[in-house]
């Protein structure tokens, strides 16, 4: 003799079996995302995309700007120019021609004058300067930030030390210990493209 199970029991098998299916769907979803992100920080890290160029002049210099950099330094002089002492942008820097300023990429943000550590006030105006790059990163376009011996990127991998960034070394070309070369006297920020 044949026996059938119940209907009721039918439909709570199969509603379990449609809850698992759209479980694997999800994380098979959440995997994918998480894999493509990675692959795209990793991207913009070591190789960000190509800039449309140095087409735009640059208020700060004889120099140019990509419109990306061109757009950041405009809001950021907008939101904080009262509190800086002074902002530069292009710059040959024959010192290091790898740097981003000579392809009109990065801008300097000045709350104190050059070659001087900042306090009180200055120092209050270089962390928000810094920290609203970092809140605005990516409708800026900002590829990283270096301030007070620190250095932030959008894309990093690895979690930031103590909340903002890590040490920052100097990359070879600056002493990380001056004021100029660790900049504590300035907020640098380079944009992708």
């Amino acid at each position: 003799m044949h026996r059938t199970r119940p209907r009721s029991s039918r439909r709570r098998t199969g509603r379990a079996v449609a809850a698992l299916v759209a479980l694997a769907l999800a994380a098979v979803a959440v995997v994918a995302l998480v894999r493509f992100d990675a692959v795209d920080r990793f991207r913009e890290r070591v190789a960000p995309q190509p800039s449309p160029g140095c087409v735009a002049d640059d208020p700060t210099s004889e120099g140019c700007l990509t419109p990306a950099a061109l757009a950041l330094h405009d809001r950021a002089v907008a939101e904080f120019g009262d509190r800086l002492r002074g902002t530069t942008c292009w710059s040959a820097h024959e010192w290091n021609p790898s740097s981003d300023h000579p392809q009109g990429r990065a801008c300097d943000f000045f709350p104190t004058r050059a070659g001087t550590f900042p306090e009180g006030a200055e120092l209050e105006a270089g962390w928000a300067v810094a920290n609203w790059l970092r809140e605005h990163a990516e409708e800026l376009d900002v590829r990283y930030v270096i301030w007070q011996g620190r250095i932030w990127y959008r894309s990093a991998f690895l979690a930031d030390e103590d909340g903002w960034g890590r040490p920052y070394n100097g990359g070879g070309v600056y002493d990380p210990s001056d004021a100029t070369g660790g900049h504590f006297d300035h907020v640098h920020v380079s944009v992708r493209r």
